[in-house]
């Protein structure tokens, strides 16, 4: 995705009067314009102006960071001084934080207001959880900003910004803020409109928290909400009302464009007296309000997400030379699609047969068309073959609703097992064998300006079977151990293994950022050290049975985690056939701008991992 929003710069002027130079036979006047015509016909087709003075245009922005893509934002902010909004509003997510480093908060800050400070007109904050999630952060936001919830009117519009993050933890409203805005609704009882801005859309989760109290205090007044955090945008309807939730202006995405709801964008608002007009202002043209509703979302979500449509990697165990893969296309909605694509060779491998394939999914139905790969010379690591280029479109509403993508053939090749005779969890890691370890990746795949080399922070892993479970190990090299007591994971040291023990033909789906198909389970291992105990943490949750123990060395630390057998065979829905691992270290020191991450194979929701990579059997 590229990094700027808008190809096309619009320009205003305002015509004060037209004077004809020759003899008129009538006079048109509307408003501030006189024009005299010499005929009865006129080349315009109407004088009433579209210049209401109780309109105004203001523009809103949303994520920055969760994974921040340097230079998008500053030059949204180059973008928005050329549009000349009256003023611009955030749903928050303006600074990666997550940190109780009071330094590295202001730091971080002051590099954010450097930006806005160039907006050529006002800018209003909005803490979103990146911003305001402990004691420090909130310390740090009152200083420098005031209160972190907060309304203002506007030409009899009431603004209210809202901080989903002031209840004790992450997404909750503190009982505080609720009873300020019963108050601030009654003092306000019948603006032109109201506008809510919120961080996380808690009407759209599991747990709302305390969102239908919000809705119960708007009542029956005209209102829209705006929010932003998933990072995809969702235009949803609620009690008669409009509910948004917005992209992303420089946050982590998979981008993969508008009807996936994944792209950069500011939105421009036009307020009129039937409320707001939606403009979306993005890399590839400007959209209306409907680019991706939550009815786009549901049958995207049926047809396409969480592995639906998915190209499973090819596994072998020693060499590969040819294989046969399946499109896997499972439509879980009640309405057919047409699915085309192309088939093309990377340059390691040729297409053996048809290349192209033009079918229609029914309903609920899965169709599995095949893929003949061969390769001139055998291959014994993991490669990407062959890409899939693909459309996708159904009928909703008399409209065609299409979707473009891309699947990459892989091949990975899958280890096998061994098993520990000898086994004792206790952190050493003496029963090792040399040979069952992997080292990490070279070099730093995150904030590499916090690296300094092996002696700051490296490792190595293995796994193995020990009677009836899976048994992890690692040795980090660390020079400086940091843990703090407040929970807050991603500044301190850790590592963690992602998990993966379903079948072999869902734990070999490419994944994409915030695609991800269910099953994962991540165990994060943070770090002993003098003053704090080392800590075992599951999510989505710690699965019970899963034992671990660790302690400190003379370069770093070490660590033993068991996972009985019941919990692959949970996970795989049957008795466990194999697994997919992967490992990663985040090495958080003083006085650097977040923490180091190292590798052993790229993340699975990257771009660049290679699908199925990291797989074992039994």
């Amino acid at each position: 995705m590229g990094s700027g929003f808008i190809r096309v710069v619009i320009c205003w002027a305002t015509l004060v009067s037209l004077n004809a130079q020759a003899h008129s036979d009538s006079s048109h006047t509307s408003g501030e314009i006189s024009i005299e015509s010499s005929a009865g016909q006129t080349p315009w087709t109407h004088l009433d102006f579209n210049n209401d003075p109780q309109a105004f245009q203001f523009a809103i922005v949303t994520d920055r960071t969760g994974g921040l893509r340097p230079g998008v934002f500053s030059q949204a902010v180059d973008k928005l001084n050329l549009l000349q909004p009256e003023f611009v509003v955030s749903v928050g997510d303006l600074i990666e934080g997550y940190t109780d480093n009071r330094a590295q908060l202001e730091t971080e800050w002051n590099e954010f207001d450097s930006m806005v400070q160039r907006l050529d007109m006002p800018f209003f904050y909005l803490a979103g959880n990146h911003d305001y999630t402990n004691p420090v952060m909130a310390d740090v936001w009152r200083e420098r900003y005031g209160d972190s919830y907060y309304h203002f009117t506007y030409r009899d519009v009431l603004f209210v910004m809202l901080n989903s993050n002031d209840g004790g933890k992450t997404h909750t409203f503190s009982q505080a803020q609720i009873d300020w805005l019963e108050t601030t609704l009654k003092e306000n009882p019948e603006p032109q409109w109201t506008l809510i801005f919120t961080h996380s859309p808690l009407w759209d989760r599991d747990e709302k928290d305390r969102w239908d109290e919000i809705e119960s205090l708007l009542g029956e007044r005209p209102y829209t909400v705006f929010a932003g955090h998933h990072h995809r945008y969702v235009k949803d309807q609620r009690h008669g009302r409009k509910y948004f939730t917005l992209a992303t202006t420089g946050g982590i995405t998979s981008g993969r464009g508008t009807r996936f709801g994944e792209f950069d964008h500011v939105v421009w608002v036009t307020m009129s007296e039937q409320g707001p007009i939606i403009a979306n202002m993005m890399l590839d043209g400007i959209w209306g309000e409907d680019v991706r509703t939550a009815e786009m979302r549901d049958l995207q979500t049926a047809m396409i997400d969480k592995g639906r449509l998915s190209l499973p990697a090819i596994l072998y165990r020693d060499k590969f030379k040819k294989g046969v893969a399946q499109l896997r296309l499972k439509n879980d909605s009640d309405t057919p699609y047409q699915f085309k694509a192309q088939y093309r060779s990377l340059g390691k491998a040729k297409i053996e047969g048809e290349n192209s394939l033009n079918i229609t999914v029914p309903p609920n139905e899965i169709v599995t068309p095949s893929i003949a790969v061969a390769t001139e010379r055998k291959i014994t690591d993991d490669q990407d073959l062959a890409q899939v280029d693909w459309t996708l479109s159904y009928q909703l509403n008399d409209e065609t609703i299409e979707y473009a993508g891309k699947e990459t053939l892989s091949v990975a090749r899958e280890r096998p097992l061994k098993s520990l005779r000898r086994f004792q969890l206790d952190g050493e890691l003496d029963e090792w064998s040399r040979q069952l370890f992997y080292p990490n990746a070279e070099g730093a795949f995150f904030n590499t300006e916090g690296f300094h080399g092996d002696a700051d922070a490296s490792f190595r892993w293995a796994a193995a079977r020990h009677q009836d479970g899976l048994v992890l190990a690692v040795e980090v090299v660390d020079d400086h151990l940091q843990r703090s007591a407040d929970g807050i994971v991603p500044q301190q040291d850790f590592v963690y293994f992602t998990l993966d023990a379903r079948t072999q033909v869902r734990r070999s789906i490419k994944q994409t950022y915030d695609n991800r198909v269910p099953g994962q389970q991540t165990l994060a291992l943070l770090a002993p050290s003098k003053a704090i105990e080392p800590e075992l943490r599951g999510d989505p949750e710690l699965p019970e049975g899963v034992d671990y123990a660790a302690r400190q060395t003379e370069k770093g630390y070490s660590a033993e985690i068991f996972i009985p057998e019941v919990v692959l065979d949970s996970i795989h829905g049957s008795p466990w056939t194999g697994v997919r691992l992967n490992v990663q270290l985040r090495d958080a020191d003083p006085n650097e701008p977040g923490p180091t991450g190292r590798q052993w194979m790229p993340s699975w929701g990257t771009e660049w991992a290679v699908g199925g990579s990291g797989n074992f059997y039994r």
